[in-house]
C-alpha cells in the first residue's frame, strides 16, 4: 500500500527539500519511487539520507506540492536531515540500494529511527479535496489551466462546506499559486 508523506532531503549544502511523495513500507524498510530528474533523488543520491514525515496537516501537504520554502521544522538525531514541525510520525532513513534506469528511480531505504509527536486525526471530506487540489495545482505542466480551475472550483465548494480554517487556507494558497501562473 502506497502512503502519502512528505519526504524531506537535503543537498550538499545543507539546504533541506519537502515533496509529497507516496512511499511504501516493508518491514523496517521504505521503497520510494521518484523521477530521476527530482531535486529530491539528487539529494538521495548525494547524501543517501531523508526524513519521510507523515502528517494529517493539509496545508503541510500544499504548502510542500506547491514549492513553499519557509516550512516549518527541526533538526533530526540520526541522519543529516529535517522533521517537519507539525508531523503526527516521522521516520529517519538512510538508503540502502539506489536503481536509476529509468525515468523513475527506485530507492530502498534502512529505517534508523522513528518517533511520533501526535495522533494522526485523519481526512475528512475537505482535507481529501484539498489534497486532490494541490495535486492538480502542481500538475499545470500537465493539465490545461481550464481543467484545473474547473476541478479547483468542485473542490472549493466541498471545503467551504465541511473544511476547518487549515483546509481554507490551503485553499487559498492554492488559489494564489494559480493566480502566480503555477510559480512558488
Amino acid at each position: 500500500m502506497i502512503i502519502e508523506t512528505v519526504v524531506s532531503t537535503i543537498d550538499r549544502n545543507n539546504q533541506v527539500n519537502f515533496a509529497p511523495m507516496g512511499v511504501v513500507f516493508v518491514e523496517n524498510s521504505v521503497l520510494m519511487r521518484p523521477f530521476c530528474s527530482s531535486r529530491t533523488f539528487q539529494n538521495l543520491r548525494a547524501t543517501r539520507q531523508a526524513v519521510v514525515n507523515i502528517t494529517d496537516n493539509v496545508l503541510i501537504l500544499t504548502w510542500t506540492a506547491l514549492g513553499k520554502k519557509d516550512v516549518p521544522h527541526f533538526p533530526t538525531k540520526y541522519v543529516k536531515g529535517y522533521i517537519l514541525a507539525d508531523v503526527c510520525r516521522y521516520y529517519e532513513i538512510e538508503v540502502e540500494h539506489l536503481w536509476a534506469a529509468t525515468p523513475r528511480a527506485e530507492v530502498s531505504c534502512r529505517i534508523l529511527a522513528e518517533g511520533r509527536l501526535r495522533d494522526f486525526i485523519g481526512f475528512n471530506r475537505a482535507k481529501h479535496a484539498v489534497i486532490e487540489a494541490a495535486i492538480m495545482a502542481s500538475r499545470l505542466h500537465l493539465l490545461s489551466r481550464d481543467q484545473v480551475r474547473e476541478k479547483l472550483l468542485e473542490y472549493r465548494l466541498i471545503v467551504e462546506k465541511t473544511g476547518s480554517r487549515q483546509e481554507k487556507a490551503a485553499m487559498e494558497f492554492i488559489e494564489k499559486h494559480m493566480e502566480r501562473g503555477g510559480r512558488p
